[in-house]
């Protein structure tokens, strides 16, 4: 069955199961506001803008139907969405152009046609891109079309990043930034760079390097008998003043080649970006045609860029040459309206929240962010930690040669297109894996290798726990604690703080999951006022530690694309780490981080009088089951008889039903039922206990669909479902056992009553009910620890006496031999798990990531 097909069937199945779960997305989250070319100076007066935002037709079924988006937008898809947008093109502006395809991400294989001919394609969500659109293929004066075919599928083993993200983003598909037709001579400045040559105390010298391309230069002549000369000069931008200028120097272009040329330029009393002053500059080249004393304009260009020095010493991160301590959060792309598809109001509107929070820094997580929110960091005065989604990614996978170039090719993008930015100080590499997960060589180290050969910036790496005898060739290390307990956390600092002596220390990621709504005081585990003191009692500890500084996790609520196991579900895709809300609204933590951030005194928290709610379900559904076992136990005498034999005379009682021993139907059905509702309560109550486990959320994600982990979600967190679903599960396991029985019988060379294969079935299964007495209790015992590894215990010594007794009564009505029949017994299911394991690793590489579980997952949580 095709794979899609199997999950939408599944799908449907589990929506049967959890009716909240089907229809509860829209699609689209629609932007629809236009391009801003000039965000990566595509704007000037040479050129002309073709914005293709607005609205578009798309079609999720090869063209079968065409409904109306608005462009930008974020979908809530997953698989390939066809676009397409009819524009139109002068005459005038075609016969003196050369014309690039610019779009600023969509998510994440992306191909593009014009009037139905393929122009490129491009890997990766979060990084701009820009494609040459051929000569002669938009149509002079007439209607044109341009065909977009994005596909957001992630796979466990060839996708950068891979499908199987745990607590992380939500991966949107579609046109999510802006897009646009870029119209320029066709002889132009392609590319701009910048960097510092020298801060020196009488100047400050820049290195402008300008890329200049040629498109059939035969078909432009009136160049033929002038002189092209490049210029350059540096504008204050709050002033308006000329504050540097390079004298128009001659250049040589070559048709449809590109020719790199550098000038450079001092700047007397340079005024340093930082925080508090975030001083911007304009620069402008511009390439000019000289024919005697007749000077025309041929293209111009403009980069806004800050003068500033970020350096690492020893364990310390300098600013201008003044020490620097990082007070942030961590910022994601996504909101209530828009999901990924931010507007440009909302994007500023962040940022103004984040700066009037006292921070200094924020790091984007996850993905590199739309070049609009590096603006903003720049004028508003934010540090900027900018990463590559190279998390959660086993060993396996980035040993492999293609998957690095993938990597490289994410890193290269993100850093060529942002680098000019001065609120940029880091590029992240992504997580260290521990020793035993690498192999053929050091992943970050050779992404910090390339990071270097790029730009001069520090980089960073996460570590989720302290590898014995690590090196860690980044310039910071980047410390993800996932540890609740403070303690731990103390030490844990204090110990990574003594490994890394040479390195910038940085926590960049503490923070906790609440419930939606909830203020009823930090007494309760899933409210506001405790997330605030969550941030507040390690925010403490972090500053006590003298490290380089620290990021909250999160300043907005986000959406996931795996189901979120840990706090009662309102919206099981909705992270709630944030100080802010999906919608932006202020959470209690939102002004405690403000009191901190400024040095002000803290307001009292609310305590509240919280008391765990008790599962009364489980007290009145055991108090049933036990009365409803003693009468039946009391009053009917057969039923008793059969009860007892079929636990202390087992072949006995076997036997009888093999040798067609008249066994009511109904004592048989009424067990059943009470087997099926015994497990019900005793694994529901194992559920309900480990609901905020941390290890079972990363199990459940990272080994079962997502539409299972949503079933099992509900059912961890409303008992009653839990017992339903789980008594409805063994009662399907009694009748699948059953028919198994009989195929098997054919095999056996036996002929079995379907009626005693039923028996076999639900009266092997009867040490359930040894549990009964303690069914209305049990959710109490598991709330002291030490009684936890107990039960399991039992439930495991449990399952394999079931087991076994389930194999010895298939022999005694084969009339086989109990050993012998062990062994076929075992060997099927070893078969089975066998089996089961190759087709998850062929489907979801689950070696791999069970390796990495154990290697990196389990010593953060641990």
């Amino acid at each position: 069955m095709d794979n899609s097909l199997f999950r939408i069937l599944l799908y449907l199945f589990v929506s049967t199961l959890s009716p909240n779960l089907l229809f509860s997305q829209q699609l689209f989250y629609e932007n629809g506001s236009p391009s801003h070319p000039d965000i990566l100076g595509y704007t000037s007066s040479t050129r002309s803008i073709i914005d293709l935002t607005g609205e578009w037709e798309y079609t999720l079924d090869n063209g079968a139907t065409w409904q109306k988006v608005k462009i930008p937008s974020a979908a809530s898809f997953e698989g390939t969405i066809t676009f397409r947008k009819k524009f139109f093109v002068s005459s005038d502006l075609i016969s003196r152009s050369a014309f690039s395809f610019v779009s600023y991400g969509m998510n994440c294989h992306a191909e593009i046609f014009i009037n139905e001919t393929f122009v490129g394609k491009h890997e990766g969500g979060y990084t701009s891109f820009e494609l040459s659109i051929p000569d002669n293929l938009i149509q002079i004066g007439g209607e044109n079309v341009i065909r977009v075919v994005v596909d957001n599928r992630l796979d466990y083993r060839t996708t950068f990043p891979p499908r199987a993200q745990v607590n992380s983003w939500k991966n949107y598909g579609g046109i999510t930034r802006d897009i646009f037709i870029v119209a320029t001579p066709r002889v132009w400045i392609s590319s701009t760079d910048i960097s510092v040559e020298a801060i020196e105390p009488k100047a400050t010298r820049l290195l402008i390097s300008a890329t200049l391309s040629a498109k059939e230069l035969h078909q432009v002549p009136q160049l033929s008998a002038k002189t092209l000369q490049l210029a350059a000069e540096v504008v204050e931008l709050n002033s308006g003043i000329v504050v540097g200028k390079h004298i128009a120097t001659p250049v040589i272009v070559e048709s449809n080649r590109e020719v790199r040329n550098n000038l450079s330029i001092s700047i007397q009393n340079i005024k340093l970006w930082s925080p508090e002053t975030p001083e911007l500059y304009a620069v402008r080249v511009s390439l000019i045609a000289s024919e005697g004393r007749k000077d025309s304009l041929i293209d111009e260009t403009s980069i806004t860029t800050g003068i500033r020095t970020f350096v690492k010493e020893k364990n310390m991160l300098l600013l201008n040459g003044a020490p620097v301590v990082l007070r942030g959060v961590v910022w994601i792309e996504d909101s209530e309206k828009h999901g990924s598809a931010l507007t440009y109001e909302e994007m500023e509107k962040d940022v103004a929240l984040i700066k009037n929070l006292g921070a200094n820094a924020v790091r984007v997580a996850f993905n590199p962010p739309h070049p609009f929110f590096t603006t903003l960091c720049d004028k508003y005065g934010l540090f900027v930690f900018q990463e590559i989604p190279n998390i959660g990614i086993p060993g396996s996978l980035t040993d492999d040669e293609q998957y690095r170039v993938l990597m490289e090719q994410r890193l290269q993008e993100m850093i060529k297109r942002d680098k000019h930015h001065p609120s940029v100080i880091a590029w992240g590499l992504g997580e260290m894996l521990s020793d035993s997960e690498r192999r053929d060589g050091n992943v970050i180290g050779h992404l910090h290798q390339i990071a270097k050969s790029l730009d001069d910036r520090l980089t960073y790496a996460f570590i989720n726990s302290l590898f014995n005898n690590q090196h860690l060739p980044s310039d910071i290390v980047a410390l993800n604690f996932v540890v609740q307990d403070v303690k731990t956390f103390r030490t844990m600092l204090a110990d990574m703080k003594q490994a890394y002596t040479k390195q910038a220390l940085v926590v960049t990621a503490y923070g906790k999951s609440v419930e939606q709504g909830n203020r009823n005081g930090y007494s309760d585990p899933n409210s506001q006022e405790a997330q605030a003191r969550f941030i507040h009692q390690r925010y403490v500890i972090i500053r006590e530690a003298g490290i380089a500084g620290s990021m909250i996790f999160s300043f907005n609520d986000f959406r996931s694309d795996r189901p979120i196991l840990g706090v009662k579900p309102h919206d099981v895709h909705l992270r709630t780490t944030g100080i802010v809300e999906l919608d932006r609204s202020k959470k209690v933590a939102y002004d405690l981080v403000h009191s901190l951030f400024h040095d002000q005194k803290i307001s009292a928290l609310q305590v509240g009088t919280y008391v765990p709610p008790t599962p009364y379900v489980y007290v009145v559904s055991g108090i049933g089951l036990l009365l409803t076992v003693a009468w039946l136990w009391n009053g009917n005498r057969r039923f008793r008889e059969s009860t007892r034999r079929a636990i202390i005379n087992s072949y006995n009682f076997f036997a009888d039903i093999r040798d067609q021993f008249t066994l009511p139907l109904f004592h048989t059905t009424v067990t059943a039922l009470i087997i099926s509702v015994t497990c019900g309560i005793v694994f529901s109550s194992l559920l309900h206990h480990f609901r905020s486990n941390t290890m079972l959320d990363y199990v459940l994600s990272y080994f079962l669909p997502d539409e299972i982990k949503r079933v099992i979600i509900v059912m961890a967190w409303n008992p009653l479902l839990g017992i339903g679903y789980f008594s409805a599960g063994v009662l399907i396991w009694f009748l699948v056992l059953t028919v198994l029985i009989q195929l098997f019988s054919k095999l056996a060379r036996v002929k079995i009553r379907l009626f005693h294969s039923y028996s076999i079935a639900v009266w092997t299964s009867l040490p359930w009910t040894f549990f009964i007495p303690i069914t209305m209790i049990l959710y109490r015992v598991l709330q002291s620890e030490p009684y936890v590894p107990w039960i399991l215990g039992l439930v495991a010594v449990m399952s394999l006496w079931v087991v076994l007794r389930t194999l010895k009564g298939i022999s005694v009505i084969y009339n086989i031999y109990r050993p012998k029949m062990y062994m076929y017994g075992f060997a099927v299911l070893l078969v089975f798990c066998v089996g089961t394991y190759f087709y998850l690793d062929y489907t979801i590489a689950v070696t791999a990531y069970a390796e990495y579980f154990v290697t990196s997952i389990l010593p953060s949580i641990n």
